[in-house]
């Protein structure tokens, strides 16, 4: 089969499957993925023959994306921040979201500080942070699987990051402080579950996505507890925010003296950072 002939057999299995766009930029990156090609190349090489392990394997590749499972995944890593992260269904897949909460603390911070990321599942604010701010990071999760992951990113891209399998909604047990904590926590309601995307469901844990039913803000609670006795004074707290519960989290941290709190939009404009600090 040449690349020719393979664009139209991808499109006509893909197209009822999703959009236009989608099926575009599904096979560019699966092309560049599985064959190490650019679209330039895809061009000029269009009347070459696919060898024939490679095309196995493209092929498999469609029958997964035939049943919506994400790109992320079977690629197996994504670009987040500019640090190769990898990614499986042990973690969720990072969103531009967190990645603008990223930059956002970037913007905010000094270089070299002591940072504690809490759920860090693929490890990705992690090793952003590492890489932007040149920051001494340990990072959380209670996945042992997301863990491993983590792990293996770090192994391949050199970081340093020191991850432990922690559980925050357990009595932590350290007496480290650091300047910056941050988290990304499970956040979606059970209630919105019904507004996620099929793919979404089937296949990112739901460990890392939905807060319990009886308590919409567990984490964050559990989070700014933690934070109001490890951080150092005038340290800061970030957050990723779920828009329908912020407010339950700025009135926590004003009880627990939290101060300077600042809730950032997204660029749907709606409630998705915020940072607090320490009193000094």
């Amino acid at each position: 089969m040449t690349h020719k002939e393979f664009r139209f057999f991808f499109d006509k299995k893909m197209t009822p499957v999703y959009t236009k766009a989608e099926v575009d930029s599904l096979y560019a990156q699966l092309i560049e993925f599985a064959l190490n090609m650019s679209r330039a190349e895809m061009i000029l090489k269009s009347d070459q023959t696919i060898e024939n392990h490679s095309l196995t394997n493209l092929l498999e590749y469609i029958t997964r994306l035939e049943k919506k499972e994400p790109i992320q995944y079977i690629i197996g890593q994504v670009n987040f921040a500019e640090v190769p992260v990898n990614v499986n269904n042990n973690v969720l897949i990072p969103r531009p979201e967190t990645e603008s909460l990223v930059y956002w603390m970037k913007e905010q911070e000094q270089q070299n500080p002591s940072v504690l990321d809490i759920c860090t599942g693929s490890g990705c604010i992690a090793f952003a942070l590492e890489k932007h701010l040149n920051a001494k990071v340990n990072a959380w999760d209670v996945s042992y699987k997301a863990l491993q992951l983590a792990k293996q990113t770090a192994k391949s891209i050199g970081s340093a990051v020191n991850f432990s399998k922690v559980d925050i909604l357990s009595t932590v047990d350290t007496n480290q402080k650091w300047d910056i904590i941050v988290s990304n926590p499970p956040y979606v309601l059970e209630e919105e579950r019904s507004e996620i995307d099929g793919n979404v469901l089937d296949y990112e844990p739901d460990l890392a996505l939905f807060t319990a039913a009886d308590d919409s803000i567990q984490f964050y609670r559990a989070i700014i507890q933690f934070a109001a006795k490890h951080l150092r004074p005038g340290g800061r707290l970030y957050f990723e925010l779920n828009p329908k519960t912020f407010r339950q989290v700025v009135s926590f941290l004003k009880v627990m003296k939290f101060v300077d709190i600042v809730v950032e939009n997204d660029m749907r404009n709606t409630a998705r950072m915020l940072v607090a600090k320490t009193k000094k």
